[in-house]
């Protein structure tokens, strides 16, 4: 039982070190004597890389917000877009609108009323690394510019120092007012190239040209000048009028497995076979000679 033992585990040891030397034969292909071993084929491997073209064409907006705004408020306005697409990055913009106030204060009982168009122009960058999606995360910033007319009117009211009490109406005061906007916004896709986003905005009165007689209480396009900031807000529509994300295809340098030609390597293979048979006419010519010593021998 000893000896069976032993003999069990010497055949094991002798297995495990032939098996992975034949397993590497069979990996090589042998090589006759006076041949050279084949070289390694040329492999060309190309990678198409996809990039954006630079001109993506426009994309035409509209907010639905301030007109819903209007109806439930003292202020509104109806609000389009322009804007190019570059790169699906840069998103130069331009806006304009008609904007509309009507309001009346409950305590003092004056009223001012307003309407004007308005433009701001500006920028959009797209915060998103995968520039190929059509979903947009964007930061961007605006310049507005509204140059309008107001009307201020209000019951009488006793002056308390001078005594008296007079009713006033102010129509046709004008102004012009600059301010700067900050905003942030996210669009999705909804359906091939409609979208549809929101935007939230800071507002800064940059400077307005002011009257003697009453300051504006309502800028088009800004909003309210009770406070030296304001805030305010799109929901817009959005059309893409490119038609579908336009590509480029860059092809990638080749990768070789081995620097060599593949004229070379053709003329190789053609060698090898042109020396094998060679040596099998030799081998017929060998063959056929010893044929001939036989029969003589025989006759002898």
């Amino acid at each position: 039982m000893k000896h069976l033992q032993t003999y069990i585990i010497s055949t094991a040891l002798i297995l495990a070190a032939i098996l992975p030397l034949h397993a590497q034969e069979q990996q090589t292909e042998p090589v006759m004597p006076g041949e050279t071993p084949k070289p390694t084929k040329y492999v060309a491997v190309e990678e198409a890389k996809e990039h954006l073209v630079f001109f993506q064409g426009f994309t035409l907006s509209a907010d639905v917000y301030a007109p819903v705004a209007y109806m439930v408020s003292d202020y509104g306005a109806a609000e389009g877009a322009l804007r190019l697409n570059l790169k699906n990055t840069f998103f130069p913009i331009i806006e304009a609108g008609y904007g509309k106030c009507s309001k009346e204060d409950f305590n003092t009982k004056v009223s001012y009323k307003v309407n004007a168009p308005y433009g701001r122009v500006g920028i959009d960058i797209n915060m998103l690394k995968d520039k190929f999606q059509s979903n947009r995360l964007y930061l961007g910033a605006r310049y507005g510019l509204c140059m309008f007319n107001y009307d201020i009117a209000g019951p009488a009211q006793t002056d308390p120092i001078w005594g008296g009490s007079e009713a006033f109406n102010m129509k046709g005061l004008s102004s012009t007012s600059h301010w700067a906007e900050l905003v942030f916004g996210v669009e999705v896709r909804i359906f091939k190239n409609f979208h549809m986003g929101w935007s939230v905005r800071y507002k800064r009165e940059i400077s307005s040209t002011k009257n003697d007689r009453a300051k504006p209480n309502c800028i088009p396009g800004y909003g309210y000048t009770t406070n030296d900031i304001c805030w305010g807000g799109t929901y817009s529509l959005i059309f893409d009028l490119n038609w579908g994300m336009k590509k480029s295809h860059k092809r990638g340098g080749n990768i070789n497995l081995q620097d060599i030609p593949q004229k070379e390597v053709n003329q190789q293979e053609t060698n090898d076979n042109d020396n094998g048979d060679g040596t099998e006419e030799g081998n017929d010519d060998e063959g056929q000679g010893d044929d001939e010593e036989d029969s003589e021998a025989e006759s002898v």
